[in-house]
């Protein structure tokens, strides 16, 4: 009979040593705005099915290279609070000219993972506030993550610009 408690308590004390290691693994990983204030690069992950988001492309009457792969994203929770993501393959005309790109680049779907501190989407501006967010990034190097460019296990990760931000309270 002690002996059956001694295996049981063995695989209590198991149990309990790997929830501590799982819950300060989750603890490490989280997105906080520490996390984010120390990182000079973050990661926007873009899902349009999501409510309040959209992804539109420019429509626009001038034949420009610059207007060739001019996408918007937008979260706009409520009228009032709205932040567009600029995807584009030059930052501006005088880039076009120097033929400097964005940067566009393919990553393995474990990027998701290692970089899942540092990765926002609408859930975080919607749970920590869209203007306390905005303070946070709008210095930042950002990029975007749309989840329909995501095939297979490589992931599209391109540069973008924060515009328009618009924020009044109510």
């Amino acid at each position: 009979m002690e002996e059956i408690h001694q295996k049981i308590a063995s695989k209590i004390k198991k149990i309990v040593v790997f929830l501590f290691i799982l819950s300060f693994k989750s603890s490490l990983f989280s997105q906080s705005f520490e996390s984010i204030k120390r990182s000079d690069t973050i990661y926007i992950y873009f899902d349009k099915d999501k409510k309040n988001s959209s992804r539109e492309k420019a429509i626009t009457t001038e034949k420009s290279e610059f207007y060739e792969n001019y996408l918007t994203y937008k979260f706009d929770p409520d009228p009032t609070n709205t932040i567009l993501f600029i995807s584009n393959k030059y930052k501006n005309r005088d880039n076009i000219k120097k033929g400097i790109k964005n940067d566009e680049r393919i990553e393995r779907k474990s990027f998701l993972k290692k970089n899942k501190n540092i990765i926002l989407d609408i859930d975080f501006f919607t749970k920590n506030g869209f203007l306390e967010t905005y303070l946070v990034i709008y210095k930042k190097i950002i990029y975007l993550i749309d989840k329909e460019e995501i095939k297979g296990r490589k992931i599209k990760v391109k540069q973008v610009e924060m515009m328009n931000f618009t924020y009044n309270e109510m």
